[in-house]
């Protein structure tokens, strides 16, 4: 592969990194909270929420597959150290085991919860369903976070492999 290409696949690999890192960032902190305060009730927010967390999982695991692709060609095309290829293959493993948890475990028990339970707004706080949709809600938080920690990782790991500048 030439110069060239390896820099193109580089600046790919660390784009689509950004980019998975910017979505959760963002959701993480504007997405869910302007959801929750312009809808007119907090079950129509969730509603709208859950529906919006299923995509950025889905895309959690898409990015996980590209990023996980790119690093195989880009190791083939110019090899990394073992270090920064183990630290990115192991938090890409993290990153799409949380995605894997909040989509098809996390979140579909919230939503059980949160029809077994009615309105939220309505529910009592010592309610021992809205507790037990509030620990989810904990959870299913900290798996983003999970996801955000490795995606900034990754995107470091690849970032030391760049070639240095000579002077």
């Amino acid at each position: 592969m030439t110069a060239r290409g390896r820099t193109l696949l580089a600046g790919v690999w660390l784009f689509v990194a950004a980019l998975w890192c910017g979505m959760l960032a963002f959701f993480g902190g504007f997405g869910a909270r302007a959801v929750l305060l312009a809808a007119p009730s907090r079950q129509a927010a969730g509603a709208v929420n859950r529906a919006l967390l299923d995509g950025l999982d889905a895309v959690s695991l898409g990015a996980v597959v590209l990023l996980v692709l790119g690093l195989v060609f880009w190791n083939r095309a110019n090899a990394w150290s073992p270090r920064a290829r183990g630290l990115a293959l192991r938090l890409l493993a993290v990153a799409a085991v949380a995605a894997i948890a909040s989509l098809y475990v996390i979140t579909p028990e919230m939503m059980a919860l949160r029809e077994r339970m009615g309105p939220i707004d309505l529910a009592l706080k010592t309610n021992p369903l809205r507790q037990e949709w509030g620990r989810l809600h904990g959870l299913s938080s900290l798996t983003l976070l999970v996801r955000l920690a490795a995606g900034i990782g990754a995107f470091a790991a690849g970032f030391s492999q760049l070639p240095r500048a000579r002077d």
